[in-house]
């Protein structure tokens, strides 16, 4: 027997046999592993050392808490696989839930970049007043938000501005609306300007539909008395009550009051205005063209809208002025008016005070059945007659 080779905590031995008269050698390997006795016999020396490799590593691995494995992984590549079953259990599903959501970094697009491409994607295949909202609305957020990358807003940002520059749940809805669509197209799948529309986490209101909102002839009051005193600020030199025409016109006669496009801005805009607002035969021409629908329509000059005509007339205090917006929308913010609400109120009040469906729908502009809808018994008899009594409160030169 040749003397044993002792290689870590094993030994391995050469023993030489005999079977059937012909000689042999073999090769064993003897120790102790985990307290219980190895012995194994092996027809060559390599065998025997890969046996005694192979319990070494076993050994190790049950005093470390380790276990070695053959592998084509690199050290690295070893060390970040610890690290991602530390981190989950199912590395594997990770993964290929990232090859399946991964997009590629997003490119730096500004704002204001975006923003002109996309008016000028749209430009093409809306109304003049649907375009005229989207840069109204792109001009505030880049005015908010300068310079900014597309894929950088958040949730956050979105309802910071919308609360902002919205006065009343339906202009906030649209508003959202106009980023909605902003930023979808900034994320389609020929820009990917970013991942996700960030106006998805905002705040849309619910509006009850065929309940019109409107004021109080008590607020209506207060509107005017502040509109009679105000001079919008600044140094625009303008006179005080510069804006009573435009909302005298819109809650007492029911104008449509968009002074983007809609009828009190055509109307302001006509070199014909003193003659459709005829004080002398107490009627307001709203003329085909002037009007939403396309159709002429006469409304009246009750009693107390004549007394702010004659007091504001638009020969001297014109409907619209320079950044009419600007000027409008500070009355409306302050007194938190939304967008058809003064017109709301006026049917409302005619109905009241007239008993007339038929003489609201003919005035506003509306049919007979939208009016039995919407507008009946908004308000009482007595409010009615408060707000047909809201006059001016100082006097003319």
């Amino acid at each position: 027997m040749e003397a044993s080779v002792k290689h870590g905590g094993f030994r391995i031995r050469a023993i030489k046999a005999r079977d059937h008269g012909i000689s042999y050698q073999t090769f064993q390997v003897v120790g102790y592993l985990n307290g219980e006795r190895v012995r194994r016999k092996f027809k060559s020396r390599e065998a025997a050392f890969g046996e005694v490799s192979r319990l070494e590593v076993e050994a190790a691995n049950a005093a470390s808490g380790t276990r070695a494995v053959n592998t084509r992984l690199s050290v690295a590549q070893v060390a970040t696989a610890e690290a991602l079953f530390s981190l989950t259990p199912d590395p594997l599903a990770a993964v290929q839930w990232y090859l399946v959501n991964y997009r590629p970094p997003f490119a730096e697009m500004p704002v204001e970049t975006a923003r002109d491409a996309f008016l000028a994607d749209r430009t093409p295949h809306i109304s003049t007043s649907a375009l005229r909202d989207y840069v109204r609305t792109l001009k505030g957020l880049c005015a908010l938000y300068p310079a900014r990358a597309v894929h950088a807003f958040t949730a956050t940002e979105i309802e910071t501005f919308l609360k902002a520059k919205a006065s009343g749940p339906k202009r906030h809805n649209n508003m959202r609306g106009d980023l909605h669509a902003f930023f979808n197209f900034c994320m389609s799948p020929a820009r990917k300007w970013g991942s996700g529309n960030p106006v998805v986490g905002t705040t849309k209101f619910k509006i009850a539909r065929g309940i019109p909102e409107i004021i109080s002839a008590e607020k209506a009051a207060a509107l005017m008395e502040y509109v009679e005193s105000h001079k919008g600020g600044g140094r625009c030199g303008h006179p005080a009550g510069f804006l009573a025409p435009y909302f005298a016109l819109t809650l007492f006669a029911g104008i449509r009051p968009s002074v983007s496009d809609g009828e009190i801005r055509k109307l302001g805009d006509s070199p014909d205005v003193e003659r459709l607002i005829d004080t002398k035969l107490g009627v307001i021409r709203i003329t085909p063209e002037i009007s939403k629908v396309g159709a002429i329509r006469q409304v009246k000059i009750q009693p107390n809208l004549a007394a702010w005509l004659a007091r504001y007339p638009v020969k001297d205090f014109p409907i619209t002025v320079p950044n009419m917006l600007e000027k409008v929308s500070h009355v409306r913010k302050r007194f938190a008016l939304t967008d058809d609400v003064l017109r709301h109120t006026y049917i409302s009040a005619h109905v009241a005070k007239f008993q007339s469906l038929g003489a609201a729908a003919l005035e506003a502009g509306n049919s007979e059945a939208m009016i039995r809808k919407h507008y009946l018994n908004m308000m009482s008899d007595a409010e009615s007659a408060t707000f047909w009594g809201i006059s001016p409160k100082t006097e003319g030169k």
